[in-house]
C-alpha cells in the first residue's frame, strides 16, 4: 500500500516512520490529506535557509506549524510572526502566507493541514494532496528500512 488507507483506521508510527515524499525537500507524512471523512494531514520535515516555499494561498485548508528547532519568521497577510523552538502558528485558508528561515542551522517543523481534501488541486491549493497525488516522489513508506 503506497498511501494510508482511505477509510480512516487507527494506526501508529514510530519515530522516523511515515510516508516520505521528496517535494523539493523530504517531508515525512504521518497522516494523509487525501482520505474520506474529517481529519487533518500531519507531516514533519527539516529545512534550511534558501529552501523556503514561495508565498502562496491555500483555498480550502487551514495550515498550522509547530517549530521543533530553529528560528522562522512567518508572514500571513500583512502580519509577521517570529517563532523559535516551541512556537506555534495558525494560518487560515484564503490568506497569502509564507515563511523565512532566520537561523543558520536547520529548522525542524511539524505542519498540520485541515480539513483533509477529497482530491488534489493545482499548485499550493492543497500541497499535501498535490504531493501525495504525484507531484512528490514517494521515497519511503512505513516498514521500509532507511
Amino acid at each position: 500500500m503506497d498511501k494510508p488507507d482511505r477509510q480512516i483506521q487507527p494506526y501508529a508510527l514510530k519515530e522516523g516512520e511515515g510516508w516520505v515524499y521528496r517535494y523539493g525537500i523530504d517531508f515525512t507524512l504521518k497522516a494523509s490529506e487525501i482520505q474520506n471523512g474529517n481529519g487533518a494531514a500531519f507531516l514533519q520535515y527539516v529545512t534550511r535557509k534558501g529552501e523556503e516555499p514561495p508565498s502562496h494561498t491555500h483555498r480550502t485548508e487551514d495550515e498550522m506549524f509547530y517549530v521543533l528547532e530553529g528560528a522562522v519568521t512567518f508572514q500571513c497577510g500583512e502580519e509577521t510572526f517570529d517563532l523559535e523552538k516551541g512556537g506555534f502558528i495558525f494560518l487560515p485558508a484564503g490568506i497569502k502566507h509564507g515563511y523565512t528561515i532566520r537561523s543558520e542551522e536547520s529548522v525542524r517543523l511539524i505542519a498540520v493541514t485541515a480539513p483533509v481534501r477529497d482530491q488534489g488541486g493545482p499548485g499550493w491549493g492543497g500541497f499535501v494532496s498535490d504531493m501525495e497525488l504525484g507531484q512528490g516522489e514517494l521515497i519511503a513508506k512505513p516498514g521500509q528500512a532507511d
